[in-house]
């Protein structure tokens, strides 16, 4: 008997290898009496309840599709395994060639618990509410490719900080300070820190760049435009915005957890070598 009984099986059809590693990791599981339960290909989060009872999820992929697992694993508050079949694999915690030998400690409970904090956002438009969202890495609010720049104005708490004149402006958890934040100057923070950060990107004539807040900020950027502009949510759920509108942004309630099988001194001693593109 395991202390791992029932699995979620999130996996990325486009990568060639995937359909082959879960099928092995699928066997395994089922050798050791555990059940696995595929999640549809969908971007829906509610693709499983609490009901279903998992004790842990399994993503086959690049970062990509961890962010897509972490979204539904985190309302169900279940630890994540990342297994990566991508070029980067900054959050994943197992490569292919290792699964075999590891799946026993992972379904004997040897593993430790990270806890990563996510954002939940808010889109407003003429007073009203219109669409809701749940980000490991960022939120950022962004001009078409071809547009003028976009007016974003900052409010915490609210006070007004200041007014962005911009390409767009991020705002990320630091695990997301790892990706477009950073590449937009933004610090990189330890992943279980609870905090946002604040990047604008290409800002022009700002003596604000980058701003770390408390986790139990209340962040709003109201949206000045007359181009198109787009809100953009972990790089995969885009939504347009229109003048006037306001972006909400909050920690959300429920952070996202993985399970990690490395040492707790993992994020120190492997950054610089998981920031480094792995092509091929």
């Amino acid at each position: 008997m395991t202390d791992v009984q029932r699995v979620g099986i999130v996996a990325n059809p486009t990568i060639l290898t995937a359909a082959a590693v879960t099928a092995e990791v699928e066997a395994l599981l089922h050798a050791a009496g555990v059940t696995t339960i595929d999640c549809p290909n969908s971007l829906d989060p509610q693709v499983w309840t609490v009901e279903d009872d998992l004790d842990l999820i399994f993503a086959f992929g690049g970062d990509g599709t961890i962010l897509r697992a972490a979204r539904i694993a985190a309302p169900l508050q279940v630890p994540l395994l990342g297994i990566n079949l991508g070029r980067v694999g900054f959050l994943s915690e197992l490569g292919p060639e290792v699964v075999q030998e590891r799946i026993p400690q992972v379904l004997a409970g040897h593993y430790w618990v990270e806890r990563r904090s996510m954002l939940h956002a808010e889109l407003w438009r003429d007073g009203a509410r219109i669409h809701q969202f749940d980000a490991l890495n960022d939120v950022v609010a962004s001009r078409a490719s071809l547009s003028r720049v976009v007016d974003c104005t900052l409010m915490v708490n609210g006070q007004k900080v200041t007014t962005y004149v911009a390409d767009g402006v991020i705002l990320a958890t630091p695990t997301g300070s790892t990706a477009y934040s950073m590449a937009a100057g933004g610090p990189i923070l330890h992943p279980e820190l609870r905090c946002i950060v604040v990047t604008p990107i290409a800002p022009y004539l700002t003596i604000i760049h980058s701003l770390i807040l408390p986790d139990d900020s209340q962040i709003e950027l109201d949206i000045t435009t007359d181009d198109a502009a787009f809100l953009t949510v972990d790089g995969q759920q885009h939504v347009a915005l229109a003048d006037g509108d306001a972006i909400r942004i909050t920690t959300s309630p429920t952070p996202s957890l993985f399970a990690r099988l490395q040492p707790r001194s993992y994020f120190a001693a492997t950054l610089t070598s998981r920031l480094q593109r792995k092509d091929g």
